[in-house]
C-alpha cells in the first residue's frame, strides 16, 4: 500500500507470553475422544456418532515416543532396524549420543484417530505426557511439528519425501533468530565435533554462528544435502534438504529451492504444522488434513502403485524440546539472554526423534484405464462422498467392466440431462426433476420423461467452525447459533463483512452510515457472546462471515425457511433494529430484498453494493472517483466479492475451515492476475496461523465429519432447544418428514419433529426411463448397492462414509423396489395377456423403449426452460407436478387398461402414506387430461416387481450446491 490513501497493510499483534501460557490447550477425555471421520460399524468407543463422525475408530492408534517408530503395517517390533532406535530410546541407558534430547520426549504418547481408508480429510491428534511450551514471549521450546510425507520403504519415509517448509506459517516473532523451525536448511557443525551439553564444549556452526543457532553434528547426512556447487541454491556453510517428489525422486527431480518454489506446495496448499503447542498438563490436539494425490502430486498419495493398489504414506510428528541437535540447550528461565529452539525438523538428529506413522489411503480415482466408457451419475453434490466410496467399489467388483462416474451438478443442470433423451444418466436430487424452475414462478417443463425415484442416503446441512483463540485457546464444542444470528452472519450487517469499513485510514473511510452501531463482527454480537461464551470476542479488523457457496439451490432455500420460522429473524430482516445488540440493523441492500417474506430466496447473496477505493501505483492516469489519486497513482476499488470470494463446493470450503485458508482478499498486488485476466489484484491472505484462527462455512454434514471441523448447533429464537446434526437428532427429522406432491419426502426446517434437526435431507436417485436397456439395468445395479451394502457405514470403499444416516428400512426396500422396477423394464417376461393394442410402437428396438417412446419427451434444446432458477416455492404445487405416489403392496392391485390407453401412475396405498416406488408421468401428457401410450405387458411387469416388495412405507427430506491445538491471538485488520 502507498500513501496517501490506503489502509494499514495486514498483520496480527503477537501476545505476551503470559497470554500464550493462558491459553495452552488443556485437552480433557472429551477433547481426546473427537476424531472424524470413522468407522461406525467398527467403532472403538461407544460415543461414536455416525452424522457428526465425532467418536474413535476402529483403526485409530495410540503409540508412545519410546515406540515411535513404526514401520508400514504399523509395528514397532517387526523391523530390527526400527525395533533397536526403540529400544534406545526406552533404555535406562541409551546409547545413542543424541540421548541428551530424550528426556523431553519419554512420557510422550500420541494417538491419530484414524489410519485405514485415509482420503482429503482430516485426522484427530492428540497426545499427552508432553513437556508443557515455554517461552517468555513467543514459543521457544517443547511443541510438535507435523508433517504428510510418501516412502514406499517398510521402515518409513526419508526428510527429502516430505511437504515441509512453507514460508508464512509461523505466528509472527515467534523467534528472534531465522526461525528455522519452519524450514528446509541449517547448520552443520565444525569438521569431527560430536553434541555436548557442556557449554564449554557445545559445538559451533562451520560457518562461524555461535552454539545458540543449533548446528547438527550429523548433516549433511546425505550427499543430496549439499546443492550444486556452483548453482542456484549453493550456499556455503549450510546444508540443503531437498524436497524429492514422488513422480520424479531422481537426483533430476530433487527441488532445492525450499521456500521460495511453490511448485508442488505453498502456504496455501500444504498440510504442514510449523508449531503446534502443549498445553501446561501435557496434552495438546491438532486436527490435521490429509492430502491425497489430488491435492499434493509431490506426495501422491492414494495413487495406483504398478500393483494397482493404491499408495500409502506416512504422518510424521517431530517433537521438539529444549535441546538443539549439537547440545545447545535454550535459556528458558526468563534471565539472560533470550533463546529459542531454531533448527528444522528435517535436520538428521532432530529427525531422529520423530514418531512415524503409516496411513493406508482410499484410491484416489476409478483406477480404471483412461478411456473406459463411463456410466453417467450426476446431481447433488451432498451425495458426493457416498458416490465417490460406492463407485470406488463397483467399479473395482466390476473389474471396470462397469464404471460409474458422478459429476457434481446444479439442479437445473439435472433437469436439462434427463430431459436430453437417450442414455441421459441417472440425477441424484433432492427435489422431483423440474421443480427447481417454479422458485422463481415459472412453470414446471412439460417435457419431462417418465422418472423413477429411489431414496439412497440421508445428509444434512450445517455450520462447520475453526477457532483457536490466544486466551480460550482451541474451541471444541458445538457453536450455538439463533436464526437471527445466522440472518445477521448472512447478510454483510456486521462492520467488518463490507468492504469500506476502515475509519483509521488516512483520510478515514468509515464505512456505511447505517453500520456505525452494529457490532465489529459476530463475536463481539451481545447476543452470540451469550450462547458461546467460550468463545472470546474477536475485536479485530477482519471479517467473519462464513464461506459460502455460489449457487441457486434447494438447500440455500431451506436455510432461509429455517430463518424465516423465527419472529425474531423475520422483524429484524424487514428492518427491526436488534434491541439486545445497541439496536443493531440490517444492512438495507439485502432489506430491500424481503429477505424475511416468504418465499424464500434459493441463493446466499453478497448483496452490498458499497465499494472501498483506495490509490495504488499506477503508469496511466487516474481513474474517475471521488477519491483524488496523486501523480502516479490509480483508483483502484474493492467491492463485497473481492473482500468476501464465494466457495467452490462443499468439499473446498471444510477444508479451507480446517486449514485456516480464508479466502478473504488483503492488499493490492500489481502483479496479481485478476479475474479478467489483467495484472493487477488483491492479494490472497496466508492462513490464519495456529493461536490467530477464526473461520467457518455453511457445509453438508459429510464434509463436516471428514475434516474434523466444529458443527453448530441451531437454536429456537431465546437460544434454547439447540440441536446438532446428530444421528438421533436426523433420524427425528426423518420420522417427521412429509412427502410433497411428487411423491418425495422433506423435512420442513420449521416442524422437523421434537429435538429433530430442521435442516435434515433425503438424496433421490432419479432415472429416466426412456433410457436402453443397458442403461436402466446399470442404474439399477448401482441403486440396489448402494440401498444394500452401500448402507454398511465405515470409511472403506463401499461404505457409507461418516455424515450419512443409513436408510431406514422402509425407505431402503423402497429403493430396492425401484431397482426391480427398472430391471423389469430392462428385461421384461412377455405379458401374460398380451393385447394387440398395446403392442410396442413400430420402430422399437427393445421392450424398455417401447414403455417410454411416447412420453413426451424432448431434445435438450426444447427443455431449455428447464434451466431457469430462481427463489421461489421448494417444490410443485399440486397440479403443477401433477404425480402421484406409486407404493408397493403385498399383492398386485388390478389396474384398468383399455385397448385405447395403457396406464397412468396411481397411488395402490392411501394417499397420505409417505409413498413407496415414486413414478413421475410426463408432464405434458398429464397436463392435457391424456395418458402416454405404453406396452400394457410391459407396465405389467414393472407392477409386478413393485407386488413383490409389499408394503407402505413413511420416512423423510431436500438440498444441493456442486461443482490443533491452536491458541488464537486478537487480529488486525488483515484485508490491506
Amino acid at each position: 500500500m502507498t500513501a496517501p490513501v490506503g489502509r494499514p497493510a495486514g498483520g496480527r499483534r503477537l501476545p505476551s507470553w503470559p497470554q500464550w501460557s493462558g491459553a495452552l490447550v488443556a485437552i480433557t477425555a472429551s477433547l481426546a475422544a473427537l476424531s472424524l471421520p470413522g468407522a461406525a460399524r467398527a467403532a472403538t468407543s461407544t460415543g461414536y456418532d455416525q452424522m457428526t463422525g465425532v467418536g474413535s475408530t476402529a483403526s485409530a492408534i495410540t503409540v508412545p515416543w519410546t515406540q515411535g517408530l513404526l514401520d508400514d503395517t504399523n509395528s514397532s517390533t517387526a523391523n530390527a532396524t526400527l525395533a533397536s532406535a526403540n529400544a534406545d530410546r526406552s533404555s535406562a541407558s541409551p546409547t545413542s549420543p543424541l540421548s541428551f534430547m530424550y528426556s523431553d520426549f519419554k512420557t510422550l504418547t500420541v494417538t491419530v484417530s484414524q489410519t485405514q481408508d485415509i482420503g482429503h480429510q482430516g485426522i484427530t491428534v492428540t497426545w499427552s505426557g508432553g513437556e508443557p511450551t515455554v517461552g517468555s514471549g513467543p514459543v521457544q521450546g517443547n511443541f510438535l511439528q507435523m508433517m504428510e510425507c510418501w516412502g514406499d520403504a517398510a521402515t518409513g519415509p526419508t526428510p527429502e519425501q516430505c511437504e515441509y517448509g512453507s514460508a508464512g506459517l509461523l505466528p509472527g516473532g515467534t523467534d528472534t533468530q531465522d526461525a528455522r523451525i519452519g524450514e528446509r536448511v541449517g547448520d552443520p557443525c565444525t569438521t569431527g565435533a560430536v553434541p555436548s551439553t557442556d557449554p564449554s564444549k557445545t559445538p559451533v556452526s562451520a560457518n562461524g554462528d555461535g552454539a545458540s543457532y543449533g548446528c547438527d553434528t550429523e548433516e549433511p547426512s546425505d550427499p543430496t544435502h549439499t546443492a550444486p556447487c556452483p548453482g542456484t541454491y549453493c550456499t556455503a556453510g549450510t546444508f540443503t534438504i531437498p524436497f524429492s517428489p514422488v513422480s520424479d525422486p531422481t537426483s533430476t527431480g530433487l527441488d532445492y529451492a525450499g521456500a521460495t518454489d511453490t511448485t508442488y506446495y505453498s502456504q496455501s496448499n500444504t498440510d504442514e504444522v510449523q508449531l503446534a503447542v502443549t498445553g501446561a498438563d501435557g496434552n495438546g490436539q491438532q486436527q490435521f488434513e490429509t492430502l491425497t494425490g489430488v491435492q499434493a502430486p509431490g506426495l501422491g498419495c492414494g495413487e495406483a502403485e504398478a500393483d494397482n493398489s493404491p499408495r500409502g504414506c506416512w504422518l510424521v510428528i517431530v517433537p521438539r524440546g529444549t535441546y538443539e541437535p549439537n547440545g545447545y540447550h535454550i535459556n528458558v528461565n526468563g534471565s539472560g539472554i533470550t533463546s529459542f529452539i531454531d533448527t528444522s525438523p528435517l535436520s538428521a538428529s532432530n529427525w531422529a526423534q520423530r514418531i512415524q506413522i503409516h496411513l493406508d489411503f482410499s484410491p484416489v480415482g476409478s483406477f480404471c484405464a483412461p478411456g473406459t466408457q463411463e456410466i453417467q451419475t450426476f446431481g447433488t453434490q451432498l451425495v458426493t462422498r457416498a458416490m465417490q466410496s460406492w463407485q470406488l467399489e463397483l467399479n473395482q467388483t466390476g473389474n471396470c467392466n462397469t464404471v460409474y462416474a458422478y459429476s457434481a451438478v446444479p439442479e437445473a443442470t439435472s433437469t436439462l440431462n434427463l430431459t436430453a433423451g437417450g442414455d441421459s444418466g441417472l440425477a441424484f436430487t433432492t427435489i422431483p426433476i423440474g421443480s427447481e424452475a417454479t422458485r422463481d414462478g415459472n412453470p414446471a417443463p412439460t417435457n419431462l420423461p417418465t422418472i423413477l425415484y429411489a431414496p439412497v442416503a440421508i445428509a444434512a446441512l450445517d455450520f462447520g467452525f475453526n477457532i483457536n483463540d490466544g486466551t480460550a485457546g482451541y474451541i471444541s464444542t458445538p457453536v450455538n447459533l439463533t436464526p437471527l444470528l445466522l440472518a445477521k452472519a448472512l447478510t454483510q450487517s456486521y462492520r467488518t463483512d463490507v468492504p469500506d469499513d476502515y475509519p483509521g485510514i488516512s483520510p478515514p473511510d468509515p464505512g456505511p452510515s447505517w453500520a456505525q452501531s452494529n457490532p465489529t463482527n459476530i463475536s463481539e454480537d451481545p447476543a452470540f457472546h451469550a450462547l458461546n461464551k467460550e468463545v472470546p470476542m474477536d475485536p479485530s479488523g477482519s471479517p467473519l462471515a462464513p464461506l459460502l457457496t455460489e449457487d441457486l439451490s434447494a438447500l440455500n432455500q431451506q436455510i432461509w425457511q429455517w430463518i424465516q420460522a423465527s419472529l425474531d429473524a423475520t422483524a429484524w430482516l424487514g428492518g427491526t433494529p436488534d434491541a439486545s445488540d445497541g439496536n443493531m440493523v440490517i444492512d438495507p441492500d439485502f432489506k430491500a430484498l424481503n429477505l424475511g417474506t416468504p418465499p424464500a430466496i434459493d441463493s446466499l447473496p453478497r448483496a452490498y453494493t458499497g465499494v472501498f477505493d483506495i490509490c495504488e501505483p499506477s503508469n496511466t492516469a487516474p481513474a474517475s472517483s471521488s477519491l483524488t489519486c496523486p501523480a502516479g497513482s490509480q483508483v483502484e476499488t474493492k467491492r463485497s466479492l473481492d473482500l468476501l470470494p464465494y466457495t467452490d463446493n462443499y468439499d473446498s470450503a471444510a477444508a479451507a475451515v480446517l486449514s485456516g485458508n480464508d479466502p478473504d482478499l488483503g492488499e493490492w498486488d500489481p502483479t496479481a492476475l485478476a479475474p479478467d485476466d489483467t495484472l493487477g489484484y488483491w492479494a490472497k491472505n496466508p492462513p490464519e496461523p495456529i493461536g490467530q484462527t477464526f473461520i467457518w462455512a455453511a457445509d453438508d454434514t459429510p464434509d463436516l465429519a471428514a475434516y474434523g471441523l466444529i458443527p453448530a448447533q441451531l437454536c429456537d429464537d431465546a437460544g434454547t432447544g439447540c440441536v446438532s446434526p446428530s444421528t438421533a437428532a436426523v433420524t427425528i427429522a426423518v420420522g417427521a418428514a412429509k412427502p410433497d406432491s411428487s411423491g418425495l419426502l422433506h423435512v420442513d426446517p420449521a416442524n422437523p419433529g421434537t429435538n429433530g434437526y430442521p435442516l435434515t435431507d433425503i438424496i433421490y436417485a432419479a432415472v429416466a426411463t426412456n433410457q436402453s436397456a443397458a442403461a436402466l439395468s446399470d442404474y439399477a445395479k448401482l441403486i440396489a448397492f448402494a440401498a444394500g451394502s452401500g448402507q454398511t457405514t465405515g470409511t472403506a470403499p463401499g461404505d457409507l462414509p461418516p455424515g450419512y444416516l443409513p436408510l431406514p428400512s422402509n425407505l431402503a426396500s423402497q429403493a430396492q423396489a425401484v431397482a426391480t422396477q427398472l430391471q423389469a423394464l430392462a428385461s421384461p417376461s412377455p405379458s401374460p395377456s398380451p393385447s394387440s393394442s398395446s403392442s410396442s410402437p413400430a420402430g422399437s428396438s427393445s421392450p424398455a423403449t417401447a414403455a417410454t417412446t411416447a412420453s413426451g419427451t424432448t431434445t435438450a434444446a426444447s427443455s431449455s426452460t428447464a434451466a431457469s432458477t430462481g427463489g421461489a416455492t421448494p417444490t410443485p404445487t399440486p397440479g403443477t407436478t401433477p404425480t402421484q405416489a406409486l407404493a408397493a403392496t403385498s399383492s398386485l392391485a388390478k389396474i384398468p387398461v383399455t385397448s385405447s390407453s395403457s396406464y397412468r401412475a396411481v397411488a395402490l396405498s392411501s394417499p397420505t402414506t409417505p409413498g413407496g416406488p415414486v413414478i413421475s408421468l410426463p408432464q405434458a401428457q398429464v397436463a392435457a387430461g391424456t395418458t402416454p401410450q405404453q406396452a400394457v405387458g410391459a407396465f405389467r411387469w414393472v407392477l409386478i416387481g413393485v407386488a413383490i416388495v409389499g408394503g407402505g412405507f413413511a420416512g423423510g427430506g431436500t438440498i444441493l450446491r456442486s461443482g490443533g491445538s491452536g491458541l488464537l491471538i486478537w487480529r488486525r485488520r488483515r484485508l490491506l
